[in-house]
């Protein structure tokens, strides 16, 4: 495959390269600042009840039983591998210990996993099999070997494989969207911003219904065609429409939606697509700092000289890995057609139903395509008042206490209220239930030790085109507990007859 494998520059690799691991590090900073509740053996996930309901999770670095520090180290030690990925120092080796870390730590807090940890352990692994760190790298910096960055190139197989991937991610997503009735009839966007995972949810009323409609359906034709970016010839103007019209639709996402990392990511990722411009852009800037022809030439000729020899093993995982998502993706789509699952369910119920997937999984990946066409079927908004009550009086306790507002935290308070995201047996839904709840009764009371007794309710309503104004909200009963001395006592469920407000 001479084509396939024909050389690439190397500078718009290692530029997704930096962008990537400035990303990766703020990610597991943020896991690292989250351990207590998610990662350690006291926090809101009982990890022993979730492996013993889903036993594939062991394949893991993170197993029961491990003390809290070790998963803060391991965090930690991947702080220092995105750096390490950033400065060009061993970055395949440092990202093959983010992969690791980040499939980990998916699987580990798999009831919380959302798209960042979907998009994040996937770029891990392409870090790995990319052919990065031949330039922008702090050795070379350091032994003043910059000249050549601008005519540096590599075996572009593996380069070429991971932009069929970023392409397969646009093409699957976008597509699915025209499944979904809310994001043809264009209130998708609107019923998103009104979801607790958005940064604003209060901010978007009526009166914004019709730009969000506009703006539902630019994104619902816009997506599909951001593929033309990896195919379009360089310079064309239509690629730097597609490329402007991408970036506005991302950083949209990271600006309204609390979906920081894959977005930033595949942002990143659009340096790839955009080399030649890239390269011409640097050679000109190259050529009016007064770099000499002589210079540039002698660089080439000895680049020239080099032979291209690549890493067989990894072009060829790379080939495979997209070759596999391609026919995962389309397994997926062919099910969706036949109604299995329904459309607006977002996963199957059975992790083996498409063989696929679970083969990629046994490797670390778990991916799905399916992206934001969800909304239909999760499109709940979902207000928390809590009081604590004392004395016949009823004082209002400000619910971040008790149910922080972080886009894990608000994953796992879905299933708190039926909004399922792992799809799970009644039983196995219940046991969740019941440990979520009395975990999180112990987190408020190791912060409120002797608060007395606490009574929390969920007010839950569907956000649907007739309802955006959010006015048929329905009081469900959650729970009721006593703190005292730091210790929590929870009182028995007492079946209480749902009512609207």
């Amino acid at each position: 495959m001479p084509a396939l494998a024909a050389p690439v520059p190397a500078l718009p690799l290692d530029i997704f390269r930096v962008l990537a691991g400035g990303v990766l590090f703020f990610y597991f900073l943020n896991a690292w600042r989250q351990a207590s509740d998610f990662s350690d053996p006291d926090g809101l996930i009982d990890h022993r009840l979730c492996a013993r309901l889903f036993p594939p999770l062991r394949i893991s670095l993170f197993q029961p039983g491990m003390p809290g520090w070790l998963f803060r180290a391991t965090y930690l030690g991947a702080c220092i591998a995105a750096v390490l990925v950033v400065v060009g120092w061993h970055p395949r080796p440092a990202a093959a210990f983010l992969f690791a870390a980040a499939v980990s730590t998916y699987r580990w807090n798999v009831l919380a996993a959302y798209l960042d940890d979907c998009i994040v352990h996937l770029l891990c692994l392409w870090l790995v099999l990319l052919p990065v760190g031949t330039t922008l790298s702090l050795p070379d910096l350091l032994a003043a070997g910059a000249t050549d960055w601008p005519i540096a190139t590599v075996p572009g197989a593996a380069p070429r494989a991971f932009m069929a991937n970023m392409a397969l991610i646009y093409l699957v997503a976008g597509l699915y969207k025209f499944s979904s009735p809310m994001w043809r009839g264009g209130s998708a966007m609107h019923a998103a911003l009104r979801m607790p995972i958005a940064r604003t949810p209060h901010f978007w009323t009526l009166r914004h219904r019709v730009p969000l409609r506009v703006v539902t359906w630019a994104a619902l034709i816009l997506e599909p065609l951001f593929v033309l970016i990896f195919v379009l010839p360089a310079g064309s103007a239509a690629k730097w429409v597609l490329v402007a019209a991408a970036a506005v639709f991302h950083l949209g996402i990271v600006a309204t939606l609390k979906i920081p990392y894959s977005n930033a990511l595949m942002l990143a990722a659009l340096a790839l697509p955009l080399a030649p411009e890239i390269v011409s852009g640097v050679a000109g800037v190259a050529g009016a700092s007064g770099v000499t022809a002589a210079s540039t030439a002698s660089g080439a000729t000895a680049l020239a000289a080099a032979p291209l020899t690549g890493n067989a093993p990894a072009d060829a995982a790379a080939i495979a890995l997209v070759s596999l998502l391609a026919v995962m993706s389309i397994w997926q789509a062919a099910r969706s057609w036949l109604r299995l699952p329904r459309p607006g369910q977002p996963y199957s119920a059975s992790g083996w139903a498409n063989p696929v997937r679970a083969l990629l999984w046994l490797f670390g990946l778990f991916q799905s395509y399916r992206l934001f066409d969800w909304v239909d079927a999760r499109n709940y908004h979902v207000r928390y008042e809590v009081r604590s009550l004392h004395q016949g009086r009823s004082v209002p306790v400000d619910p971040r206490e008790l149910f922080p507002d972080s886009m894990r935290h608000l994953l796992l308070q879905s299933y708190l209220v039926g909004n399922v995201w792992l799809q799970m047996e009644p039983a196995k839904l219940d046991a969740i239930r019941q440990s979520l709840l009395a975990r999180h009764a112990r987190r408020f009371a190791r912060a409120h030790p002797d608060a007395g007794e606490i009574e929390a309710v969920a007010i839950v309503q569907r956000i649907t085109p007739d309802n955006l104004d959010l006015t048929r909200g329905e009081e469900r009963p959650l729970m009721r507990f006593t703190c005292t001395g730091g210790d929590v006592v929870m009182h028995p469920h007492q079946r209480i007859t749902r009512r609207a407000v």
